[in-house]
């Protein structure tokens, strides 16, 4: 390793360490927010500020790092995913709760842990050596590659529950843009990086290349150097729709009490309510407004919203929204997309783009240019 790599991998391995430790015991004891969610985070990155803590001792010198911290750290790898998982669980639902079912995620650490401290002699010269790549066999390639295959899992199911979360939240809300989950799958795809990143070290050995063993080290520090600082600006600032949402299943309406005149005249209420009223103009509307206005409850308003008009909440408004702006636009020439957009109660110019392409095949401009095509033309 250069000298100009050595002090750069010391730097950023050390920084990266500290501000670990630091935001880890910060989110461990803080009382705000939620504790729990607090608590699984702090928890992930106190693994992680223990392994790059230790990556750090043996860039400086391999004689200080510890081999007993090479062997809990590489237990960590059968916890980064539980914890990942349990976090966003715990971050996307409201009612999630731990069981004592969700113990078996453990397990496979806790086999890890009893395998290696009754079956190693952990005051042996072997594992002080741990980890230099002295010793690495095609075996321990495919040993290292399946753990972490097993952590990639975790991270897919992880994300899994996001995107199903981000359906959710067009059932509730006519807006998605404050709805911001995108800190969220930061995380999930920055863990995925370093999975990589940090695969590629681990196995490289067998390749037997001194260059790849640097650049990884490098990388792997500066990326989880970048991670954390991204993490100190985004991730202790919650939405607070990020409480959660109830866990909701396949057939939900299966049990609704709701005989077919009860959701006649539900539908009646909500439909002068939103095309006479123009509910749909409040930016911010929720189905909860929605169902206070008409003395329903929500689930009774999304269920005809689903069952009568075939859409979720998000879909049911922004066709009233995008219908608004077509008026707008044709009644007066000289309104701008833009005023049309706010005023039908849009806030989001991407979004509105978005929904007015998908529900007319047009998008906004192409719209605006068809009815000055219409007005200018002579008559026949």
């Amino acid at each position: 390793m250069s000298s100009a790599s050595y002090y750069l991998s010391i730097i950023f391995s050390a920084l990266a360490a500290f501000q670990l430790y630091f935001v880890s015991i910060y989110l461990i004891m803080i009382r705000k927010g939620d504790a729990r969610s607090n608590l699984l985070l702090g928890l992930l990155l106190l693994l992680l500020a223990i392994s790059i803590g230790n990556i750090t001792l043996n860039v400086i010198d391999p004689e200080l790092s510890c081999g007993i911290i090479y062997i809990i750290d590489d237990g960590f790898f059968f916890l980064y995913g539980p914890l990942i998982f349990f976090y966003v669980q715990n971050v996307v639902y409201r009612d999630f709760k731990f069981r004592l079912l969700h113990s078996i995620h453990l397990f496979p650490a806790l086999l890890f842990y009893i395998y290696f401290f009754i079956s190693l002699n952990i005051n042996n010269a072997n594992l002080a050596d741990k980890g230099t790549g002295s010793e690495f066999s095609l075996g321990s390639a495919l040993v290292v590659g399946s753990v972490f295959i097993y952590l990639l899992c975790y991270l897919w199911f992880a994300r899994k529950v996001i995107l199903f979360y981000r359906s959710e939240i067009k059932m509730n809300f006519s807006r998605v843009e404050g709805i911001n989950l995108n800190w969220l799958m930061f995380i999930l795809r920055s863990f995925v990086i370093i999975t990589l990143i940090a695969m590629i070290h681990n196995i490289q050995p067998i390749l037997k290349n001194n260059t790849l063993n640097v650049i990884t080290l490098i990388a792997l520090v500066v990326f989880i150097f970048y991670f954390i600082n991204k993490v100190l600006i985004k991730a202790l600032n919650y939405p607070e729709i990020l409480s959660g949402i109830e866990l909701s299943a396949k057939g939900k309406y299966l049990g609704s009490n709701l005989s077919s005149d009860e959701i006649g005249l539900i539908n009646l209420k909500l439909i002068p309510a939103i095309e006479n009223e123009k509910l749909f103009m409040n930016p911010d509307l929720t189905i909860k407004d929605v169902a206070d206005h008409i003395g329903s409850n929500t689930k009774n308003v999304s269920q005809v919203i689903n069952q009568l008009h075939h859409k979720n909440f998000f879909d049911f408004i922004n066709s009233y929204r995008c219908a608004e702006v077509k008026h707008i636009l044709e009644a007066d020439e000289k309104s701008t997309i833009m005023e049309a957009m706010f005023q039908a109660g849009f806030n989001s110019k991407s979004s509105f783009n978005k929904e007015f392409k998908k529900l007319t095949g047009q998008t906004p401009t192409e719209f605006k240019n068809s009815i000055n095509r219409r007005q200018n033309s002579p008559p026949s």
